[in-house]
């Protein structure tokens, strides 16, 4: 029974994911890689960040990797902006430009309507709404113990 959810989780998956393609065939977001996604996310939800702040966020990722993702953002898509800290003059801080809100606005406006039909699925019965929220609740603090458990590993690997 467990096998059949964790195939359909993975169905599912899938099928959002080429739903979502379908959708952003026509649109911006479609040149722009996962990554770079979640690096203008992090920054609309975080606000301005150092290299060495976004650098956590990515465990295992080098920061030449993030450093080329960036300067692809800031010269080549007009989507961040540098500006120097006020408190430490050392430390350039990134963050989304005008460009960079509105194509966030854009991905968040697609993702919504790629989530309408998992919205039609789950309908409004709100003890099963409930219950979805507790097992997702879950299953995101235990993500996020995976993470801190490899950015760990890699610390440790790296000394």
């Amino acid at each position: 029974m467990l096998t059949d959810l964790f195939t359909n989780i993975a169905k599912l998956g899938i099928k959002m994911r080429i739903f979502r393609a379908i959708q952003m065939a026509d649109s911006d977001a479609e040149i722009l890689k996962d990554r770079e996604i979640l690096i203008l996310e992090l920054l609309n939800t975080q606000g301005p960040m150092s290299m060495t702040e976004l650098a956590n966020f990515f465990p295992g990722v080098k920061q030449s990797t993030l450093s080329t993702d960036i300067k692809k953002l800031r010269t080549e898509l007009g989507l961040i902006d540098m500006k120097v800290d006020t408190q430490d003059m050392r430390i350039h801080l990134i963050e989304l430009s005008e460009k960079g809100c509105e194509e966030i606005s854009d991905i968040k406006a697609q993702r919504g309507r790629s989530y309408k039909p998992l919205e039609s699925a789950i309908g409004n019965n709100a003890d099963e709404i409930d219950l979805l929220n507790q097992v997702v609740r879950r299953a995101i603090a235990l993500v996020d113990q995976e993470i801190n458990s490899f950015a760990e590993l890699k610390t440790q690997l790296k000394k």
